[in-house]
């Protein structure tokens, strides 16, 4: 036997295989079967067969282990692991996920010991021996002693993943822990599944209390699921921070790295409104246009934060409409529900305007109205396709627009003259000329920044929920420097004839290579085709729970009835194709891409993604509390209260004819 081959078990799934894993050797060996000796052939290892008969054990072939050497190359950075990353965050946009999965016990993070300078460990629970070693010469009587005075020892250190039977004795040393803590009602609002604040106000603890349940219920049904389909593969671990005032938090923690987190959440922010940017600046000038670009993303970055702070305070919110039931009871989840279906709606009728404006600006056969009917009933059929499936393009996005910025830049260096030359500019004006259309400018450079909805789940994906405000900030720089990137170009290249949609001052335009055009085109087509159907899924989600339809929300027993039945079944397949048919009429009878983007920036982002964070977060902590000072509070008043008046008069603006405001 070679000498790689006696190489001790450097980690633990490699002992629990059996032996270290060596280029060229079997995985590993079945249990209740004989070693393979290495005398044996490869052919007869190929060939052997199991002692009852059943499965051939199988040596993969060196092309095969050097393919998955590559994918797992990385540890939790690896390419499996960022594609499970990004099939997951294509269901973050969820608006009212049916909670699954329960909180198990898990092995140590390989990336614990990087960063922030937090400890963080775990105690798996998965072999014999393991347990032996760690609890060595320990009788039953004094290992509860030691397991009693466990907390008081857990309490030094900064972040501890807790073991799920470690979790029922919080809710009796936390009073110990923080002082000024909930000691006297700790037990009547909480569980001994989860924590809350100390901070919160009395009404948000009884909210708090529910939320948990909930969640408890809903992994108590996943559990006993027996349909595969339905299972949350995921286990979850529990993670507990003192803080430096002795409030102890308790969070799930995700799989997603720092890395993974930083993609996804960058994926969810660069959409099409980057296109509209020049234009808001044309309407705005350099110097309040840009001005605002930056303030927006400095106050949606704040506001992110505030919603993992919201979060924070209990273990049974994972969603923003948990926040919103936090601190508005039920009617604040249904004014978010109804928010997020019409803000996804609009979203998807933009890119239907889209579809239709590009290609029949490069194609002048069809009309746009008959393009717009070509995008939204041809992908119909991709309501009914599995969402495991549809997950994997919702990365590509992204990347089309990226290609979309680089063709732009790319034209711009091409011509030698203006209009659309970055070579000759073209005349800009640091202020707006028409003081009109700066209400409306404010919408269009907002909209880009609509993505809060899903950074609750996020925050929640995580493998280190304390790194969020680092991967938060890496995703604002990056996307800020892309929108103030295709915002300056447009501008630059175009001036005061910048279009709704910079690329159509591209496609309208004979003076650049047609091969960069067609590719242009292609790169838009490619957007709608791939992110209608995911964004379409939450909407249609919905409403099947709204109808009690939904097969996720049942138990086995009421699934296999539904499956069965032709009414429910129907029903389904209508709000399919319904779906797409109210998204095809709103964008025939409002057909203006740049007046869509204002209304989606002025109406939607301001509140989701500045007002409503900072309410809840005023709203759910008590006021005598410390977690949020007076020079705060003040600061979030004024956010709301400009943002309000910003979002009432940007709406407005943006529902007015173009004939009165001037933008025509």
């Amino acid at each position: 036997m070679s000498q790689r081959n006696k190489q001790p078990p450097s980690n633990w799934d490699a002992y629990e295989r059996g032996r270290a894993g060596s280029f060229g050797s079997l995985e590993s060996v079945p249990e209740g079967e004989p070693p393979l000796l290495s005398t044996s052939s490869p052919r007869d290892i190929f060939h052997r067969p199991s002692q009852d008969g059943g499965a051939r054990l199988r040596r993969k072939s060196s092309i095969g282990k050097r393919f998955d050497s590559l994918r797992q190359m990385g540890g939790p950075n690896s390419i499996d692991n960022f594609a499970k990353s990004l099939q997951r965050a294509a269901g973050f946009r969820e608006i009212t996920p049916i909670r699954r999965g329960s909180v198990t016990l898990g092995d140590q993070d390989p990336e614990a010991g990087e960063g922030d300078g937090e400890q963080s460990t775990a105690e798996p629970n998965r072999s014999l021996l393991r347990q032996q070693l760690l609890h060595y010469d320990m009788g039953n009587d004094n290992s509860s002693a030691i397991q009693d005075e466990q907390p008081e020892a857990e309490a030094t250190e900064s972040t501890r993943l807790l073991p799920q039977q470690s979790r029922q004795t919080l809710k009796s040393i936390s009073g110990s822990l923080a002082p000024g803590s909930f000691r006297g009602s700790q037990s009547q609002f909480g569980t001994s599944h989860g924590s809350i604040s100390s901070k919160l106000t009395i009404t948000a603890r009884q909210r708090a209390t529910i939320l948990i349940m909930e969640q408890e219920e809903a992994s108590r049904r996943a559990l006993e699921d027996p349909d595969e389909e339905f299972k949350d593969d995921h286990p979850r671990l529990i993670e507990r921070e003192v803080r430096p005032d002795g409030e102890v938090i308790e969070r799930t923690v995700g799989e997603s790295t720092v890395p993974q987190t930083i993609f996804n959440s960058t994926n969810v922010l660069i959409g099409v409104g980057i296109l509209a940017l020049p234009l808001g600046i044309r309407h705005a000038g350099w110097v309040i246009g840009i001005g605002f670009l930056t303030i927006s993303a400095l106050a949606t970055s704040y506001t992110a934060k505030l919603l993992a702070k919201c979060l924070d305070t209990n273990t049974g919110s994972s969603t923003y409409g948990d926040i919103a039931f936090l601190a508005f009871d039920t009617w604040g989840r249904n004014l978010v529900e109804s928010l997020f279906i019409l803000e996804l709606t609009g979203a998807n009728v933009a890119l239907v305007i889209l579809f239709a404006d590009s290609m029949s600006s490069l194609f002048a056969g069809l009309d746009n109205l008959t393009w717009k009917f070509i995008i939204a009933l041809g992908l119909v059929p991709l309501n009914f396709v599995p969402f495991k499936y549809l997950s994997y393009t919702s990365v590509i996005g992204i990347f089309c627009c990226l290609g979309i910025v680089v063709i732009i830049f790319v034209d711009g260096l091409i011509k030698p003259r203006t209009p659309g030359s970055l070579r000759e500019v073209a005349t800009t004006y640091a202020f707006p000329e028409n003081w009109a259309l700066v209400p409306v400018s404010l919408g269009v450079i907002m909209a880009p920044w609509g993505g809060h909805s899903v950074f609750p789940a996020v925050y929640k994906d995580m493998r280190h929920p304390q790194k969020y405000g680092r991967a938060v900030r890496y995703t604002y720089i990056f996307t800020y420097g892309l929108d103030l990137s295709m915002a300056v170009l447009g501008y630059l290249m175009f001036g005061e004839k910048t279009m709704d949609e910079v690329t159509g001052n591209i496609l309208r335009s004979t003076a650049y290579p047609e091969a960069l055009s067609l590719v242009l085109v292609i790169l838009i087509a490619i957007i709608p085709i791939t992110k209608i159907p995911l964004t379409n899924r939450p909407i249609q989600d919905t409403v099947n729970k709204k109808l009690y339809i939904d097969l996720r929300q049942m138990d086995h027993k009421a699934r296999v009835a539904s499956e069965a039945s032709w009414k429910h079944r129907l029903a389904r397949g209508a709000i399919c194709v319904v779906t797409n048919l109210v998204q095809l009429a709103f964008a025939i009878f409002f057909p203006d891409f740049d007046s869509l983007m204002a209304l989606l920036g002025s109406l939607f982002c301001f509140t989701i993604c500045i007002i409503l964070p900072v309410g809840f977060y005023l709203k759910i902590f008590s006021e005598e509390g410390q977690e949020i000072s007076k020079f705060e509070r003040i600061g979030c008043w004024i956010l709301m209260s400009v943002s309000t008046a910003l979002a009432i008069l940007g709406t407005v603006f943006a529902i007015l004819p173009k004939d009165k405001t001037g933008a025509l």
